[in-house]
């Protein structure tokens, strides 16, 4: 980052600092002329009329003389202007370009801060430094070239003037000017001097407030209140002190220049006087210089002015490029030809050391090798150690020593963009963005810019690419959806759901988010996609309930019943309002309700009834500790409600002593509120008699056949054909109210919607119902156990080849935590995963275990993680050797890691098969994938008639057969024998299916392979698009088409 302001500046902007010179010199020549017209229209058409003036060859009379001088001049008073109008504007625009272009440098700069550093410095200081501090040099930018050009142009172009009207009045102008240009700056100094100590302590007093704001807890509960407004007012009398010097400082030197500026006037009218009484000099170069003195002093203040802001933007910049120029500042790394696609390779880390800027040690001479695939464990007591070899593995924080490698590249060499695609990294604290939860998971796939079109671009979008290419900003756009589906083999939001449902599953979330799943409430106009499904699972619901006798169970919402289930609000809409311009606590408030329950005589019952539930509310919760369990059974009774509800209660006790009319409209409203909330069969049938009820329909009917205009959209109805936007996703697939309280019946009723969303394949959108629900700032509506993980599945999502955790489920217990990691390994089993903990137990899952002692690792001993349990480890390692040697010649897996292959070995087994004997036939089950050790066999196609198979290819060792079908998750549709006795390894079709998608080229290798079996034996078979005449002991093995064989 340059270090002075003025290299910045013609760095980025030399060649609009050269145009606007170019501009300001053609304007001098107007300038003069328009400082000379004056004396021309006072000395020779005032002064000295002419019957005949003379103008370009031109005769006029002098009016006429006159009228064309003054037109001249206001001509040349309007191009002076658009010449000032024009400059000052590409000055201000020039000045914004290059501070965007430093605002954006200084963005990139701090992404690229080594994480240690962000503990110097606060987060309210880096925003004031970018927001605030940056914009007072926009306005020197744009004049650090022109403005001293210009201004002392002016100034220049003046005193030429002033000297050739009369030398001694060009010096008597200029008297003055060597006095101010001498002290004026010196006083100035002092005062930018100061502004600088006021910004230190304001930065100061912005980092305090941020540390309070984080720490308003620990103020509150030891009470330092007053100590804290001791240390703020300190603070703030320090800056009231400062700038009340800078304030007696600044006012002197304008008072200074301001004494020295009208000294000036003085001599000119005293020695101009005595030159014109003399005949030394006319009168109209009299005026004419005193105008222009007066346009003198102008551009002098504003050059004093320049000097005044330079240093203060001098001043700025160092202190912003200081701020933002710490060490082993993280450099990006562009892709070259030479960077691998992948990390899929060891890491290895040589003799690594990390001390903090006291020199403390945290991690000594580290050496280890990672194999890719593995799972290892690295515990540790010092958790700040964890935390830096955490953050030296994944590149956020460099080794004072030492060298990281992934296969033959430094860790320092790769490209960052490339560790973010393929590396991932869990903390304890975990960091959350403002928007959905599926933002924040997909947030790692965000690699592609969206591409613009350039015939179909908007002038918008022109303009704005034109500006940020001038501002030295990005030219990728946000309107536009930046997630890299090819990262992980999709290509849009559909075919990302599947992935998305494994990492949830993995994480061990899926339960949760699926019961708070069904608890969400939504629009189905913001998402029309998820409602579509949760319509077809409530009809399929609907027959099942009543296929399985079920019914009474449930009271659904029917148009022409009372459903005494639901509350009253509920039967009298038959619906909800919308909650937002309509609340059911504010519903008797609305004129249209009021008077349908007034037409209908349900009004004075409604306050009446009212009056007896506001009562039995008051006396059952008032003295309660359990305001939970208010809430549940009345949620439209919140705590503003609830108090209101309490002093009604309170007055309407006291009415029978002292009558009170005060409140008496008021607390009718509130009776009338809390007899639409009462839920019959839950709060008491007895509130509601059999004519209230008819009445109530009686207001409904009315509703449905003709809604008022002013509730038409404030209301919600109820329609089994349409998704409800104020019911949740269980009463919306219920479309009811359950009628039990039986936990065995209620059970039941929740594994019918279970089937039902199973059945409409509707299941996945409750989870992504919730994954599109707000996170809050930072994550702040989740709670801890959910940002984790969140952090987790975002991770995940991007399948990346190195996963770092380090305490990334400290909220979970250690069996549950184990849980999670073996169930993502095995959802990846080709990642390399690194567990950092306080404490890991000993487990057969881990490849390897560390313990990290004194900044040393040191491993506890060869793990058997891929041994059997009843094996000694010499044995297992025996009994596995000649299978890991059989797949690592197959050309399926000759590739992959020692550590996934032994994962694909769990389950497996040895055959023999006899020579004739089929290993499947076509039309079994695709249960497991055979390797071919010993032996040759035979692809076939088994033909009708008791016919001899049709031979199709040979299958020799090290092939792997059975893996297509099981790719395609279809039967065999293939036949294969033994020609001779085989010997084969047998894998699990589960683990094979895992590796298939957890590799993202394992299929195509598998395709291959059965293209190159098809087609090694394919010129024996002639095409059938050709007829050729064959000789009789060629027929017999021409029978079969060519390409309708199995395999």
């Amino acid at each position: 980052m340059d270090r002075n302001i003025f290299q910045f500046i013609w760095k980025h902007s030399g060649r609009q600092q050269i145009l606007l010179a170019l501009l300001t010199v053609a304007s001098f020549p107007v300038l003069y002329a328009s400082l000379e017209l004056p004396k021309i229209i006072i000395n020779r058409a005032l002064s000295d009329p002419q019957p005949v003036r003379e103008i370009l060859g031109v005769s006029m009379g002098p009016v006429t003389y006159l009228l064309v001088l003054c037109f001249t001049f206001l001509a040349l008073v309007l191009a002076n202007g658009a010449f000032k109008m024009r400059i000052n504007t590409f000055k201000g625009v020039v000045g914004e370009r290059q501070v965007r272009r430093l605002r954006f440098m200084l963005l990139d700069r701090m992404l690229r801060f080594p994480l240690p550093h962000f503990s110097k410095v606060s987060q309210g200081e880096l925003i004031s430094t970018i927001s605030a501090e940056t914009e007072p040099l926009a306005g020197f930018i744009g004049d650090s070239f022109a403005q001293p050009l210009y201004q002392g142009g002016t100034m220049l172009t003046i005193l030429l003037f002033l000297f050739i009207q009369q030398p001694t009045i060009g010096l008597v102008s200029v008297a003055l000017i060597p006095v101010q240009a001498y002290i004026i700056p010196k006083l100035q100094m002092k005062v930018k001097l100061l502004g600088k100590e006021r910004v230190r302590k304001v930065r100061q007093l912005s980092e305090r407030i941020g540390e309070s704001v984080e720490n308003v807890r620990e103020v509150r509960v030891n009470g330092t209140v007053r100590y804290v407004m001791a240390e703020f007012s300190q603070y703030l009398g320090s800056i009231y002190w400062i700038r009340l010097e800078i304030y007696k400082r600044k006012y002197f030197v304008k008072f200074l220049n301001n004494f020295i500026n009208q000294i000036t006037p003085f001599f000119l009218f005293s020695i101009g006087g005595y030159l014109v009484l003399h005949g030394n000099m006319s009168i109209g170069a009299l005026v004419a210089a005193l105008s222009a003195f007066k346009d003198l002093t102008a551009p002098w203040k504003e050059l004093l002015d320049y000097y005044q802001n330079m240093i203060d933007a001098q001043i700025k910049y160092e202190q912003i490029a200081d701020q933002f120029s710490p060490p082993f500042l993280f450099e990006w790394t562009p892709p070259t030809p030479a960077t691998p696609p992948d990390l899929k390779a060891p890491l290895r880390l040589e003799a690594v050391t990390w001390a903090n800027e006291y020199g403390d040690r945290m991690l000594q001479r580290l050496s280890l090798e990672v194999p890719p695939g593995s799972l290892v464990g690295i515990a540790g007591t010092n958790a700040l150690a964890l935390r830096r070899l955490a953050e030296v593995l994944v590149r956020l924080s460099p080794p004072t020593s030492g060298r990281i490698t992934i296969g033959d590249q430094s860790l320092d060499a790769i490209p960052l963009e490339l560790l973010g695609r393929r590396m991932a990294y869990a903390g304890p604290e975990p960091r959350m963005f403002t928007g959905s939860m599926m933002q924040n998971i997909t947030y790692g796939l965000r690699h592609r810019p969206p591409a613009d079109d350039p015939d179909g671009m908007s002038p918008a979008r022109r303009r704005e690419i034109v500006e940020a290419q001038a501002s030295g900003n990005s030219t990728d756009s946000m309107e536009g959806i930046w997630t890299d589906f090819a990262m992980i083999g999709a290509t849009d939001w559909t075919s990302l759901r599947p992935w998305f449902m494994q990492c949830l599953a993995a994480t061990g979330g899926e339960t949760a988010v699926y019961q708070r799943g069904l608890r969400e409430v939504f629009d189905p106009d913001d998402y029309p996609f998820v409602a579509q499904p949760l319509l077809r699972a409530r009809h399929w619901l609907r027959d099942a309930i009543t296929e399985r006798g079920m019914d009474k169970l449930l009271a659904r919402f029917e148009r022409d019943c009372f459903n005494p289930y639901a509350s009253l609000a509920e039967n009298m809409l038959f619906g909800l309002p919308d909650g937002k311009r309509l609340t059911v606590a504010r519903m008797v408030c609305n004129p249209t309700v009021r008077e349908l329950m007034e037409t209908y005589g349900l009004w004075d019952s409604a306050v009446r009834i009212g009056r007896r539930f506001a009562l039995r509310v008051v006396g059952v919760y008032r003295d309660s500790a359990d305001g939970d369990v208010m809430i549940m059974r009345y949620p439209h009774i919140d705590d503003a409600l609830f108090e209101e509800l309490v002093e009604a209660v309170t007055r309407l006790k006291r009415r029978s002593e002292r009558p009170q009319r005060r409140h008496q409209e008021a607390d009718t409203l509130l009776f009338a509120t809390m007899f639409l909330m009462i839920v019959p069969k839950r709060d008491g049938m007895d509130f509601v008699p059999p004519a209230e009820r008819e009445a109530i329909l009686a207001i409904r009917r009315s509703l449905l056949n003709d809604m008022p205009y002013e509730l038409r959209d404030k209301v919600a109805v109820f329609d089994p054909d349409l998704y409800h936007p104020r019911l949740n996703v269980m009463d919306n697939l219920l479309f009811g109210r359950i009628t039990t309280e039986d936990p065995r019946a209620i059970t039941q009723l929740r594994a019918l919607v279970d089937e039902a969303l199973e059945r409409t394949d509707a299941r996945a959108f409750v989870l992504i119902l919730v994954a599109l629900g707000e996170v809050g700032i930072g994550g702040s509506l989740l709670p801890i156990s959910v940002r984790q993980r969140v952090q987790l599945i975002r991770g995940l999502m991007k399948k990346p080849d190195i996963f770092v955790i380090y305490q990334a489920l400290n909220s979970y217990d250690p069996e549950e935590r184990l849980r999670i990691f073996l169930a993502m390994k095995e959802l990846l089993p080709t990642m390399t995963l690194i567990v950092l903990e306080e404490r890991i137990s000993d487990n057969p899952a881990f490849d390897a275990l560390y313990d990290l002692e004194d900044g040393r690792l040191v491993r506890r001993g060869q793990n058997g993680a891929d041994h059997d349990e009843d094996t000694m480890p010499g044995e297992a390692e025996e009994t596995d050797e000649p299978a890991l040697r059989l797949l690592s010649r197959s050309p399926v897996f000759s590739d992959l890691p020692e550590t996934v292959l032994r994962r694909l070995l769990t389950a497996s087994e040895w055959r023999t098969v006899a020579a004739g004997d089929f290993i499947y036939r076509s039309g079994e089950p695709s249960e497991f994938t055979f390797v071919l050790a010993e032996g040759e066999a035979e692809l076939v196609r088994l033909m009708p008639d008791n016919q001899p198979p049709l031979h199709i290819a040979y299958i020799k060792p090290p092939e792997v057969i059975g893996d297509l079908e099981l790719l395609a998750g279809v039967r065999r549709f293939s036949t294969i024998r033994a020609r001779t006795d085989l010997r084969l390894l047998r894998l699990d079709g589960a683990n094979m299916l895992r590796l298939l998608s957890s590799v993202p080229d394992l299929p195509l290798r598998v395709i291959q392979q059965v293209g190159k079996r098809l087609t090694s034996e394919a010129p024996a078979v002639p095409p059938p698009a050709i007829q050729i005449p064959l000789p009789p002991r060629e027929r017999e093995g021409a029978q079969a088409e060519p390409g309708k064989g199995e395999g």
